[in-house]
């Protein structure tokens, strides 16, 4: 039975509890192994000078920064780079 599940859900299972007494850092620091295994529910947001939004990417990914931009594989597989007025939020 245990062969069946992937490694990571077991790892992320036994982990997921001690979330509840951990300090601000150390759930940081499981969010970021989290974000590495799974990926976290995100939008990203691309905005114009004025405002306005060109575009928009919603799903579950990892975000990695690269100096002046972002880049990230989107849920049809597409490595995405975006640099300029972003916001990334964690839905």
């Amino acid at each position: 039975m245990f062969r069946r599940v992937a490694p990571w859900a077991l790892a992320l299972a036994m982990v997921l509890p001690l979330t509840q007494s951990c300090t601000e850092r150390q759930r940081k620091n499981i969010k970021h192994i989290k974000s590495d295994i799974i990926g976290l529910k995100r939008r990203v947001t691309m905005y114009d000078c004025n405002g306005k939004v060109i575009r928009q990417w919603e799903g579950r990914f990892k975000v990695e920064e690269h100096g002046a931009f972002i880049s990230f594989i989107d849920d049809n597989g597409n490595d995405v780079k975006v640099s300029g007025n972003i916001v990334i939020e964690e839905l």
